[in-house]
């Protein structure tokens, strides 16, 4: 190194050398981390360009998620092997971030697909679709005594499905019972759902069959989704067709896009079969 390393520089100089406020180097000193290398009898403090040094090292560790109290440990047991350590530490840390990161990704741009399409959605005109096998994380919601423990539940949902490893989508679905369907009972949600990409060994996992399901995408409130229900069973009887299982509903656009009640929309999809071959 030359010999101007042994200048020294003032706290603002310091400062903009280093990129950082005057406040950020005060606050070094009173933590113990960066203090300056001469203070003088007047109060005026200075840093020395080899102090640039230590500098770098804190911005470094700060950028790798090292909060100031590890850095100021770090210090105080400044060696190689520590070194390894922390960064060791800090790149599994980074890795879970990254992996969350890439689940978060996933849900948004699972969101962005369903809610394009159900802007470009014909609302209320049934129809006949072939799906894949699909699967859900689901929840049962009967057998509750209060909308409390009924909510209380739902939450618990949630954070299950943030622990999974699988990638839940952000909207919720509902699955009515074939049963309540065929009774006009349609309000009576068995289990509240979040669709995941892919199948998980959970015990909360629920697989839509692959098949034939006549569908209708709803829009409005909750509250008329019987209208739609009356429909597509009115359209499955047109088709000589009969119910072959549990209902599935699926949001498309929910509280989530800040949009009336009256605008939401809602994938209502149950599986059938050919009449004749029941």
């Amino acid at each position: 190194m030359s010999g101007k390393n042994n200048q020294y520089l003032t706290t603002k100089e310091f400062a903009e050398l280093c990129g950082v406020t005057k406040h950020t180097l005060y606050h070094y000193d009173e933590i113990g981390i960066l203090k300056p290398e001469l203070v003088k009898p007047n109060g005026y403090r200075y840093y020395s360009y080899k102090q640039f040094y230590l500098h770098d090292m804190i911005y470094m560790l700060k950028q790798a998620g090292s909060s100031l109290s590890e850095i100021k440990d770090y210090i105080g047991d400044y060696n190689p092997n520590h070194f390894l350590s922390i960064l060791k530490q800090k790149e599994k840390q980074l890795e879970a971030e990254i992996k969350k990161t890439v689940l978060m990704r996933n849900k948004i741009l699972a969101a962005i697909d369903t809610t394009e399409e159900a802007l470009n959605s014909v609302y209320g005109v049934p129809f006949i679709e072939e799906s894949r096998e699909e699967y859900y994380i689901v929840v049962k919601m009967t057998g509750y005594t209060s909308g409390k423990e009924e909510l209380e539940k739902l939450r618990e949902h949630f954070e299950y499905c943030d622990e999974l490893s699988g990638e839940s989508e952000l909207l919720l679905g509902a699955i009515i019972e074939k049963k309540d369907i065929l009774a006009g009972q349609y309000q009576k949600v068995a289990y509240y759902s979040s669709k995941i990409r892919t199948y998980i060994d959970s015990e909360r996992l629920r697989i839509k069959k692959a098949g034939t399901y006549a569908v209708v995408i709803h829009k409005g409130p909750y509250t008329d989704l019987h209208k739609s229900y009356d429909q597509l069973k009115a359209f499955i009887e047109e088709h000589k067709m009969v119910i072959d299982g549990d209902s599935y509903e699926d949001d498309m656009l929910s509280h989530l896009a800040a949009v009336d009640s009256n605008q939401y929309v809602i994938k209502i999809q149950i599986p059938v079969i050919s009449a004749q071959t029941r």
